[in-house]
This record gives structure tokens, C-alpha cells and sequence, in this order.
């Protein structure tokens, strides 16, 4: 799973820059502390290219009644999206990219039950990076206001995470970000082959204090090493 990340970024145009997009965030802000259910930047492609949007995170799909399902859709197993009736139909052309500069995992291997401690991770070899992710524009029926909503994809972990954890968010490097996006590509052999463990060498790790599992503490210190 992946339910907590960060997109500390503090200049916007690193953002723009990085991605390519066509538009701006009219309140762009960084983020230490991200949390399901909250409204985001996620990069997705129009007809007019690239364009960053704040998304409500937790996949709500177009048949849904109601925004808050009975079950959670923050997270989207690789191996089971062409299964799900809740994903299936974005893969062809709903895919997107949720940028972020590290993430959290709790540590469920050697604590399988709770309180398990926390774990931040992020790449060593670039600031921001990209969330292979699914999108979906739902409208409420009872009211008729659009809602853009996005859900991360998960894969098996790498050495690095899965010390931790039994999946980690799937990970795409610069050419798979575009790949990712190109609307060109519709078929499942053509995309799914680039979800996949991001190179473990690649990655670097800590223990976070326990201030990071409270949602409300979004500042840097969350992301401060402690020891084990």
C-alpha cells in the first residue's frame, strides 16, 4: 500500500519545468504529509498536452453513487487491474502521474501488528519523481459537480522496500513518464510491462518518528530520521 507521501517541492516552475506542463496551480503550496481522501496535484494529458489539477485522492468510479465507497480505492494492484471492474476502463486512456518527493511505508514485517513504525523513501538519484497512477472524472448525481479523482498503483516491492512492506507505489522513470501519458498507447501489453520494482540501488530509507502517522502534521520535520 501507499497511503501517506510528500511533494515538498517550494518552487512551482521545478514543477513545470520537470513535467512539461501546458497550465499552473493557482495555489501551489509543498506538501510534507499527504493523506487519502485530500485534493492533490496529479499530471494527466489533454488535447492541449500536459496539464497539472488538484485531484481528490481515493478513485471514484463513474458508476459510484456516492464518493466515499465501502471499499478503499487509494491504491490499485498492478496484477489485478485488468480485473477490476472499478479500473479496467481507465487503463486504456485515464492513466496519470502523481509527482512526489519520497513517500511513507509502515513496517509490517518485523511488527505485524500495530502500532508498526513508520519508513520514508525516496529516490537518491532525483528530487521529484512520478506515481504511475489512474484517474477518473466522476460526477455526482445528486448534485451534478465534477469531481476529478485519482488512485495510486501499487507493484511488488523492491529489496529496499520490501524489507518493510509487501508492495511499494509503482515507480516510472523519465521515459516511462511519457509512455505513461501517451494516449496513443491504449493496449494493456503496450503499458502494464512498465509497472514494475523500482532498481533498489536507486533508493535510500530511514525511520521516521511517530509525528507522521498524524495527518495533521504536514511540516518537514516529519521526515526526520530517528533511530531504530
Amino acid at each position: 500500500m501507499c497511503g501517506a507521501y510528500g511533494f515538498s517541492v517550494k518552487d512551482e516552475r521545478e514543477v513545470y519545468d520537470r513535467f512539461g506542463v501546458v497550465n499552473k496551480l493557482a495555489d501551489f503550496k509543498p506538501r510534507w504529509n499527504i493523506r487519502i481522501g485530500q485534493m492533490n496535484p496529479v499530471i494527466y494529458t489533454t488535447a492541449d498536452g500536459a496539464q497539472i489539477k488538484y485531484m481528490y485522492w481515493s478513485f471514484v468510479p463513474s458508476w459510484a453513487k456516492e464518493k466515499r465507497l465501502q471499499f478503499s480505492t487509494f491504491n490499485a494492484r498492478d496484477n489485478r487491474l485488468l480485473e477490476s471492474k472499478v479500473y479496467k476502463s481507465a487503463v486504456p486512456g485515464q492513466r496519470c502521474i502523481i509527482p512526489a518527493t519520497y513517500f511513507f511505508e509502515p513496517d509490517k514485517k518485523h511488527y505485524p501488528k500495530p502500532p508498526h513504525p513508520w519508513y520514508c523513501f525516496k529516490l537518491n538519484d532525483q528530487k521529484v519523481f512520478s506515481l504511475a497512477g489512474l484517474y477518473n472524472p466522476w460526477t455526482d448525481p445528486k448534485t451534478g459537480e465534477e469531481l476529478y479523482t485519482y488512485t495510486i498503483i501499487t507493484t511488488e516491492p523492491n529489496a529496499v522496500v520490501g524489507a518493510y512492506h509487501d508492495r511499494e507505489p509503482a515507480i516510472l522513470d523519465s521515459t516511462q513518464e511519457k509512455q505513461w501519458l501517451n494516449p496513443d498507447l491504449t493496449e494493456p501489453q503496450q503499458i502494464l510491462p512498465l509497472l514494475k520494482p523500482y532498481p533498489p540501488e536507486k533508493m535510500e530509507s530511514w525511520r521516521v518518528a511517530d509525528a507522521a502517522k498524524n495527518p495533521r502534521n504536514d511540516y518537514p520535520e516529519v521526515i526526520k530520521p530517528v533511530s531504530d
